[in-house]
């Protein structure tokens, strides 16, 4: 591979180029200016603060940095995130870059713009062949360990971090890093064991996009960035994202029935009896989203026998485990139960397999939501558990029920 090999001052400027995927540093490393000053990217930052807008750099200034983030996944596009000793900041090229983690460089600042994107700031409109000059290779930055709570923006904004214990939500686990077929970013939540929660961003155009999440628990390491005030992670690979571990505390199970797909997560219907079964519903403005509901009521009562259950669980990893969820009742009817089985396989009717009713806070009717509050599921800390809601009706009466909100945690 030939070299690109750079020599940039500002009373010249001397280039020898020849065809090249990665630039070698200087040698020697170019770092004595005799005619420009040096400003941290600290200072750049607290300028760009103080006098807000975009600022044209008129001076011979050049400020030193190691690459953080590159191009080289593709999560992000003509563009890199360099961190000096105290600071960080995004930088914008007029072109895609070879620049990469741990090349340590230096940026002429004349005729560059300090401004701000969407919270972020940077600098933009840097020309890598006539702006840039690489001195060293392989400075990797070590991540600075935080937890979710002390991630502040004003001092950590695009520098790297190190995130410990934590994990994807369990209604994520399903999902992909991003839609790599339409090629759209997503933004992916996690959490701590303490239940603190944030959320990454990944590009369409990255090479993990379609990537499943890892569903254990584990540290990440991920550049700290924002959109209009929103804080967001952007990860550099997804091999920095070791979740291998058993998952810890926090969310096994959420069912909040807002994509109006009463089946969705792998939930089943099994009627046992009549026709009337489960369905999403929004009437009364339950939060304004949809939930669950039965009735057996259509100009007459009609007996039935219906079970919304959960898909199977495993709680074997758990050291304590409880369920919560709302509900709601008008009419006159059977009692809604709650059920729990650990020898249910997942279809065929319920009623012939063992299930054991569960303690929980009712809605005293009148459409009143109340949450059923923790119920303690220590004693069945197994691999196959399911959750059931089993309605009954009759031909003389029957209650409609409504429930919103369901949430293992462990």
């Amino acid at each position: 591979m030939k070299n690109i090999v750079k020599y940039l001052a500002f009373g010249g400027l001397v280039l020898g180029l020849s065809t090249a995927c990665k630039k070698e540093p200087d040698q020697p490393p170019v770092n004595q200016l005799s005619d420009s000053s040096v400003i941290t990217i600290d200072s750049l930052r607290k300028w760009q603060e103080s006098v807000g807008g975009s600022i044209l750099i008129e001076d011979t200034l050049s400020v030193f940095g190691i690459v953080g983030m590159d191009e080289t996944s593709g999560n992000i596009y003509k563009n890199i995130y360099l961190q000096g000793d105290s600071a960080a900041i995004n930088v914008r090229f007029t072109s895609s870059t070879d620049l990469v983690q741990g090349d340590s460089i230096r940026i002429s600042l004349q005729g560059i713009t300090l401004s701000e994107y969407s919270g972020v700031i940077q600098l933009d409109g840097v020309d890598e062949e006539t702006n840039v000059v690489v001195q060293a290779a392989n400075k990797d930055i070590t991540p600075l360990l935080l937890t979710i709570p002390e991630i502040d923006l004003s001092i950590h904004e695009s520098k790297l971090i190190k995130l410990e214990n934590v994990q994807f939500k369990t209604s994520e686990l399903n999902n992909t890093y991003a839609d790599a077929v339409n090629q759209s970013s997503e933004n992916r939540t996690f959490e701590d064991f303490d239940g603190n929660e944030l959320y990454i961003r990944t590009s369409g155009f990255a090479d993990f996009a379609g990537d499943s999440l890892p569903k254990g628990s584990g540290s990440m390491v991920c550049i700290v960035s924002e959109y209009n005030g929103d804080l967001q992670l952007i990860l550099r690979s997804a091999e920095e994202a070791q979740m291998d571990n058993p998952r810890g505390p926090g969310e096994i199970l959420v069912k909040d029935f807002g994509d109006d797909d009463i089946t969705s997560g792998g939930w089943s219907i099994q009627q046992v009896t009549g026709t009337h079964t489960w369905e999403t519903g929004s009437l009364g403005g339950w939060e304004d989203a949809p939930y669950a509901v039965i009735s057996n009521y259509d100009g007459g009562n009609t007996a039935c026998e219906s079970w919304l259950i959960s898909p199977s669980i495993d709680l074997s990893t758990s050291t304590a485990a409880n369920l919560s969820f709302d509900n709601a009742y008008n009419y006159t009817g059977d009692a809604l139960e709650v059920l729990i089985s650990s020898d249910y396989p997942g279809t065929g009717n319920p009623n012939d397999y063992t299930w054991f009713a569960l303690t929980a806070n009712w809605s005293t009717g009148g459409w009143e939501f109340v949450n059923s509050g923790n119920i303690d599921l220590g004693t069945y800390l197994v691999p196959n558990v399911h959750i059931a809601f089993k309605y009954t009706g009759s031909d003389s009466d029957g209650s409609t029920w409504e429930i919103d909100n369901i949430i293992i945690n462990g």
